[in-house]
């Protein structure tokens, strides 16, 4: 089924930290958008250089430059749709619009497309994940049943990167403030709260790709969860492009 392709426009930019800026959208393009999809995915499509308004031929043979980001909030009554884009941090398409977008800017929308995580009625969470990642923990914390216990580790660079979640009182929010070794942090984290994570938690881990597969290696072995409880997606890879890092993961999945 091909997704959908809308065109939108800036209509409001957020700097909620440091490294983190919120782009809200909006115009007729955006009328009919699903509900209820906080935590999937989006593919924002970009204009390229000279252009204003972005190719919206996603299947032509000049495709334009896409990249995946996850919904913050789509509010149907004021047909605002809010993704939130890491900056400051590298170079890239994406991140570079990012940076610079004001009110006006276009930007095309394709999607959304499905949900990682599927199950929303077990009894235990676990919700591990770092910036890129943050608007998918958000979105399946509210998904979740009320009555699920839910634990989040969340990496960040920045002790001003902490930034407020839409999540009930069943969710325990665990922040980690980046160290060199990204992947031991969390780690400890994990463990710290390890007493609380029976085998059939259900886990998502959204990370940088070799910290992904660190932590479900230590998830099965050193905490006990099955491995069939355990979803991933790699959101980037240390060193390698957006383009190149989605080749290697349909070549090797994690």
């Amino acid at each position: 089924m091909k997704p959908t392709v809308r065109l939108t426009q800036v209509a409001d930019t957020i700097e909620l930290s440091p490294h983190l800026k919120r782009i809200v959208l909006s115009g007729e393009g955006l009328i009919g958008f699903p509900t209820g999809k906080e935590g999937a995915h989006v593919k924002v499509i970009l204009p390229s250089e000279g252009e204003e308004i972005p190719n919206l031929d996603i299947r032509g043979s000049h495709r334009p430059v896409m990249r995946s980001y996850t919904i913050r909030e789509y509010d149907q009554e004021t047909n605002r749709l809010s993704l939130d884009f890491v900056i400051n941090r590298h170079k890239g398409p994406a991140t570079d619009w990012a940076a610079k977008a004001k009110k006006g800017d276009y930007l095309g929308i394709a999607g959304p497309g499905p949900m990682k995580l599927t199950d929303f009625n077990a009894e235990s969470y676990l919700l591990v994940g770092d910036l890129t990642s943050v608007n998918a923990i958000n979105g399946y914390a509210l998904a979740v049943s009320s009555q699920s216990a839910v634990e989040a580790v969340i990496s960040v660079p920045t002790k001003e990167d902490i930034i407020a979640l839409d999540v009930g009182t069943n969710v325990s929010v665990h922040w980690v403030i980046d160290k060199e070794d990204e992947a031991n942090s969390l780690s400890e984290a994990i463990m710290a709260i390890a007493d609380k994570l029976p085998a059939n938690t259900e886990v998502f881990l959204g990370l940088e790709a070799r910290n992904v597969r660190t932590l479900k290696g230590l998830l099965q072995e050193e905490v006990g969860i099955h491995r069939q409880n355990i979803t991933v997606t790699g959101y980037w890879k240390k060193g390698v492009d957006a383009d190149r890092f989605g080749a290697q993961k349909k070549a090797s999945p994690l």
